[in-house]
């Protein structure tokens, strides 16, 4: 992001609208009081949307998104270094293995397996 603070977003009425709601709607359910000339506004509203229970404060903020995107354009995609043509894969947040994402399986460890804490032969 951009070392200065861009407060420019803040001055459209429909998007500090939408703020507002998400900012009581975060007071609610997280005691955080968000301020409007706070410089990581737009990330905490991020961070309290991906962590959120509520479905109102995620459809908020998905509305604020797309006045930001009719108001600043869309936003630039930033990847990894990857070899080209392969897409690094998550699970549940933790990168996959390439190899095992192929199909292909690694050599298997020879030792004593674990039951409920106890090795089984």
């Amino acid at each position: 992001m951009e070392t200065e603070i861009n407060h420019r977003w803040l001055m459209q009425y429909q998007i500090v609208n939408l703020v507002n709601q998400c900012r009581r709607l975060i007071r609610a359910e997280f005691d955080d009081r968000l301020s409007l000339t706070d410089p990581q506004l737009r990330q905490k509203l991020a961070h309290y949307a991906g962590i959120t229970r509520s479905h109102g404060l995620q459809r908020l903020y998905g509305e604020i998104q797309l006045e930001l995107i009719k108001l600043e354009g869309p936003d630039v995609l930033v990847h990894e270094e990857s070899p080209p043509g392969e897409v690094a894969r998550m699970y549940r947040g933790q990168p996959v293995d390439a190899a095992n994402s192929r199909g292909e399986t690694a050599p298997r460890q020879r030792g004593s397996r674990m039951y409920r804490g106890r090795p089984v032969s």
